[in-house]
């Protein structure tokens, strides 16, 4: 079921003889008296899409073993993916790294680090990560277990958004609802000081977010043979914030 709740909070109502506050909208006139009202307001409602995380990590004693090793399992993971549905311009490299690295389980002391003992402590390690979207976020289980059954090693927090469009869509909601509670507060200000608002002399919108929800996946919520897995992301928040100048007589 889609949901969205929308909440309202006010902030600072502030009232000067000569007030301003740079806005990404102006209108001209004389400053004169004003009030500069801040009012946030947050939407909440279901994400329609979900970055998923999963990587394949290979080791041996030289690079280029463990780039065949990481391209050999990576080409497998990335196939099954695009033959379970999913688009493969929603399969990107989010992260590819090989370096070299020492046993520390072994005594080092005293090995001369260019000695053939010391070559012996010494292996390459690589990850190579992909960043997954997930345009069906009820189907983020079965993305998983595809994921791991076709080799990944792990698989990162899974971060539950929202899209482009929904996004903007939210915002304007958002702001439509903080800016009209900031023309109340300001006109029930300026009528206790036996004034009225007549025009709006600056506006900032430029202070909003989104907040994704983040579910872990645990590793045996993913062991071979168990159930589906099966994840249930919060509501995301879409937060406006504006700040409104008016001014009174």
């Amino acid at each position: 079921m889609k949901r969205r709740q929308l909440l309202v909070g006010s902030g600072a109502v502030t009232a000067a003889l000569l007030a301003g506050c740079t806005g990404s909208a102006q209108t001209g006139g004389d400053p004169g008296r004003t009030i500069t009202v801040s009012n946030s307001a947050t939407v909440r409602t279901d994400p329609d899409l979900a970055i998923v995380r999963a990587s394949v990590e290979a080791t041996g004693d030289d690079a280029q073993t463990v780039r065949n090793q990481l391209s050999e399992r990576s080409d497998r993971l990335y196939q099954e993916l695009v033959d379970s549905g999913i688009p493969e311009d929603q399969i990107t490299t989010d992260r590819f790294e090989i370096g070299e690295r020492t046993d520390r389980q072994r005594d080092t002391e005293g090995v001369d680090p260019g000695s053939e003992a010391a070559e012996e402590l010494r292996f390459y390690e690589g990850t190579h990560g992909f960043r997954i979207e997930v345009t069906d976020v009820e189907s983020v289980g079965t993305v998983v277990d595809t994921a791991v059954a076709a080799g990944a090693d792990s698989i990162g927090r899974i971060e539950y958004t929202l899209s482009e469009q929904k996004r903007v869509d939210h915002r304007q909601q958002a702001l439509e609802s903080a800016l009209a509670a900031a023309r109340n507060e300001a006109e029930f200000i300026a009528a206790e000081v036996d004034t009225s608002v007549t025009d709006v002399r600056n506006v900032d919108t430029s202070n909003s977010r989104v907040s994704p929800v983040y579910r872990e996946v645990a590793a045996e919520d993913t062991d071979a043979g168990s159930r589906s897995t099966e994840l249930r992301p919060g509501d995301v928040t879409v937060r406006a914030t504006v700040t409104v100048t008016y001014t009174i007589r």
